[in-house]
């Protein structure tokens, strides 16, 4: 199973999100899941692709050219696909993944995990997504997304569907065990 990881190129201001990455490696290797993410050796992006590397899972990176120098290209993965756009980044990692994880990150973290968040409700996929949740990071936006519910923007079934979870054992499992809900057109 290929997991995608959105995260951060940067390590936040807690070194529990460092250890969190390294622990979801970990837990990711016993279960023989391949890490897809954005091949950089910066932030957390860095701590998940190293760890899972000096553990022996596959890990394949998908950055854009743009990005190469900007976010030192890790050369030391299995496998990497150089694209030309962020939205070629996004389709390719979505083609190569089975289920996508969201550690802790910015903008571009949450563009991507918004992405396949979208296209599971409109039917494009039926793949799990998650959002480990390291230091409450999401809980904010988990509430923001219920409170979008219940203003009549999205259906709840949508924001149920998002799994979420501070502990990598949890959401593994979850992920393991997903069920996906009936899309948008599926009324």
């Amino acid at each position: 199973m290929n997991i995608a990881i959105y995260c951060g190129s940067a390590f936040g201001n807690d070194y529990n999100y460092e250890n969190s990455a390294k622990e979801l490696a970990q837990e990711l290797f016993k279960r023989d899941m391949n890490v897809v993410y954005g091949g950089s050796t910066q932030g957390l992006m860095g701590v998940i692709s190293n760890e899972s590397m000096r553990l022996g899972t596959k890990v394949t990176g998908v950055i854009p050219y743009s990005l190469i120098n900007k976010e030192i290209l890790s050369e030391e993965i299995t496998e990497i696909h150089k694209v030309h756009t962020m939205s070629e980044r996004k389709i390719k990692m979505e083609e190569l993944s089975d289920a996508f994880i969201s550690m802790p990150g910015g903008y571009g973290t949450f563009d991507e995990m918004f992405e396949v968040i979208s296209l599971g409700q409109l039917g494009h996929h039926s793949k799990p997504c998650a959002f480990y949740n390291i230091n409450g990071y999401y809980d904010k936006l988990m509430e923001f997304l219920y409170h979008s519910s219940e203003s009549g923007f999205i259906d709840k079934r949508f924001v149920d569907m998002i799994i979420v979870s501070d502990n990598p054992v949890e959401l593994l499992d979850k992920i393991q065990n997903y069920t996906p809900v009936k899309n948008k057109w599926e009324e």
